[in-house]
């Protein structure tokens, strides 16, 4: 497999097919060609990964300025259903990286939904993000096949790129991460549908050392019981937003099994930083 910048026409047209085979997005949400090539050809990048002339996964991001801070802003990345667990998604996030360091930078950054477990796992352990900003429907209006019917919520995830901690987990080291120190805020409970609902386990709870629980799978609860899904959106919407503004940081997420049911938790630190 070949990771590369885009570069003919015919790519950035998979790049657009891809957009909606992975997302399901109606036309208006799709990033196009007009809008991919000026990105590649102003301080952004667009990447792709080949199989043959075939694409499997793409990344693009553009320069982003907050705050006096200059940084590389991710805004979307995706891989064909096929050959999702392949690690290519990994390849391209550290592509990208690589890209970043290159100009000089030491952050990028991107957002991604709370409540997708594998993504959660996937940022925070396999990448070293850190989080510590959640924004309420960041995509008003969106009708793509993950936000449709639903608030789309989204984490800001902070890559910093020259810490020890993203870079350990670049050369492949990645210490596990251990719940057991860390006092559980919002848990589950088995609910009458066989999906769990969430229950605030701890209100009390006022630690330097949290975790909260989100679900295994959302979206196929959002097809069997949209209700409850809500109710998972609006509970972990009201304690994150509460975490965050007491100086807490999303560092890790655990992922365990009980009674068959396999779950998933957000570990918190407060004062958490890029280690």
């Amino acid at each position: 497999m070949e990771i590369r910048k885009i570069v003919e026409p015919r790519e950035y047209r998979q790049v657009e097919e891809a957009q909606r085979r992975i997302f399901g997005f109606p036309d208006r949400e799709i990033v196009p060609l007009n809008e991919l090539v000026p990105i590649q050809k102003n301080g952004g990048c667009v990447l792709g990964a080949f199989e043959g002339r075939r694409l499997v996964a793409f990344c693009f991001g553009c320069p982003g300025y907050k705050r006096g801070k200059t940084y590389h802003y991710s805004r979307m990345l995706g891989v064909l259903p096929a050959w999702r667990d392949s690690g290519v998604g990994a390849r391209l996030k550290l592509a990208q990286r690589e890209f970043a360091l290159e100009q000089g930078l030491d952050l990028v950054t991107w957002t991604f939904d709370p409540l997708q477990s594998r993504n959660a796992f996937f940022n925070l352990e396999k990448l070293g993000v850190l989080v510590r900003e959640y924004l309420v429907n960041y995509y008003v209006g969106s009708e793509s096949l993950f936000n449709r019917g639903f608030d789309a919520d989204r984490f800001t995830a902070e890559w910093h790129i020259r810490s020890r901690r993203v870079r350990d987990r670049a050369a492949g080291k990645r210490p596990g991460p251990d719940p057991g120190g860390y006092e559980p805020l919002l848990g589950s409970r088995p609910g009458s549908g066989g999906w769990p609902e969430p229950v605030r386990i701890r209100p009390e709870a006022r630690g330097p050392r949290l975790s909260v629980e989100i679900p295994d799978d959302i979206d196929a609860l959002k097809k069997d019981d949209l209700r409850l899904a809500r109710l998972w959106r609006s509970r972990t919407r009201e304690v994150f937003l509460d975490l965050f503004r007491r100086g807490f940081v999303a560092t890790g997420f655990a992922v365990g099994s009980e009674g068959g049911r396999r779950r998933g938790f957000y570990l918190l630190e407060k004062g958490g930083g890029a280690r």
